[in-house]
């Protein structure tokens, strides 16, 4: 996993061995061009998403503000809160991902007692991308 690319923060402090649990425990989907993944303000399905293959692009009051891409992580938001989705993930091209759930997300940062930074990590994210997109 590229350190660069967008949302892999959330990896940063898990051992390899860590990473490869929770990647073993997620699932993959598969979405066809044009198909809504996230829909904004919809209730929080508990997981976040890695983008495997093709790309997505991201609106919020249905302006887009952005697109990810292969490896690239979104709604990672709903690993550590219950709050509505904030924007609307629509996949551009034929797109794979790996859906993460916020069960295993919990308990492997909890046991390696790193939950508290990257809670406070992923909500500052949240923060600017929140500010920064208005």
């Amino acid at each position: 996993m590229s350190a660069e690319k967008k949302g892999l923060y959330i990896f940063e402090w898990l051992t390899q061995k860590q990473i490869a649990y929770f990647i073993m425990m997620s699932e993959t989907l598969h979405f066809n061009k044009g198909a809504t993944i996230i829909s904004e303000w919809d209730v929080s399905d508990n997981r976040a998403y890695l983008i495997e293959s093709g790309s997505v692009d991201i609106y919020r009051h249905d302006a887009k503000i952005d697109s990810l891409h292969a490896g690239d992580i979104f709604g990672e938001m709903a690993l550590i809160t219950n709050e509505p989705r904030t924007a609307r993930v629509v996949s551009n091209t034929d797109t794979e991902v790996l859906a993460f759930n916020k069960d295993e997300f919990l308990m492997l940062y909890k046991q390696s007692g790193l939950y508290e930074d990257i809670k406070s990590k992923i909500l500052m994210r949240v923060k600017d991308n929140f500010y920064n997109d208005k």
